[in-house]
């Protein structure tokens, strides 16, 4: 093979590697979401609905994607948070954006301004002043998400690990944790969900307030980044976005 062929195809080989890595779009993005209700969840139906879901829906539209919420995959978030660290052109939501992640993803949002808490049953007179007070706990969480990260911060000892929260309630019910870490409102949709009155628990200690995010593989393009957050911006602006959160918490 000539020096001019074979410089030829290198440079065509450059060029379709860098449009594969470099060109990605909306339409390229897996999108991966857990069962976080009011944000997001499986409907009745099997589609991904809830704030964040419906939100992120009408972006789609707005950029001109053929995805609908029927695209977005509902996980184990334990499984998705794997994926989104480690595949390039994947996406995660809801995610508490945290000074630990921060320099893991990038970062479109804020969806919603959140609050990782410590829940307890009411009956158990459980009081903490300070994240050290948890140390001699035993908290349930669900792997690898944040209330699991900010349980090893505070330095508990305990931790009891799941997939889902319907196992973390039943443990905290039953006397196995006595306190379980997790989004306050979601927490409260989830045991109202079950049947139990929210009004039976407390909040006993708030370990991060922070924003929920869509996290995004750390080298997904700039530019899809920021022409998502512009739209996210307009939306909050022309107030669509404010009727889709009215719609799941009024």
């Amino acid at each position: 093979m000539s020096y001019l062929k074979k410089f030829v195809l290198s440079v065509f080989f450059v060029c379709l590697t860098a449009g594969s890595v470099f060109a990605a779009g909306v339409d390229d993005i897996r999108f991966m979401t857990e069962e976080y209700p009011p944000f997001n969840m499986k409907g009745d139906d099997g589609v991904a609905t809830g704030i964040a879901v419906d939100v992120l829906a009408e972006m789609f539209k707005r950029v001109g994607s053929s995805k609908t919420a029927k695209d977005v995959e509902v996980l184990p978030w334990a499984r998705g948070y794997k994926e989104v660290q480690s595949t390039p052109n994947t996406s995660l939501f809801c995610m508490t954006r945290s000074e630990e992640r921060e320099p893991l993803f990038k970062w479109v949002g804020p969806i919603a301004s959140t609050r990782v808490v410590a829940t307890a049953l009411k009956s158990k007179g459980i009081a903490a002043g300070t994240a050290s007070d948890l140390a001699d706990l035993s908290a349930g969480v669900i792997k690898d998400d944040i209330g699991d990260q900010l349980a090893e911060k505070a330095g508990i000892k305990k931790i009891d690990r799941t997939a889902n929260n319907g196992q973390n309630i039943k443990k905290l019910n039953s006397g196995r944790v006595d306190i379980w870490i997790y989004e306050e409102n979601v927490a409260l949709w989830q045991l109202k969900d079950m049947g139990f009155d929210p009004a039976d628990y407390e909040t006993v200690y708030v370990l991060e307030a922070g924003r929920l995010d869509y996290a995004f593989h750390k080298d997904t393009d700039q530019a899809l980044i920021d022409q998502l957050q512009k739209v996210l911006d307009e939306m909050k602006a022309d107030g669509s976005y404010k009727a889709i959160v009215d719609k799941y918490l009024r």
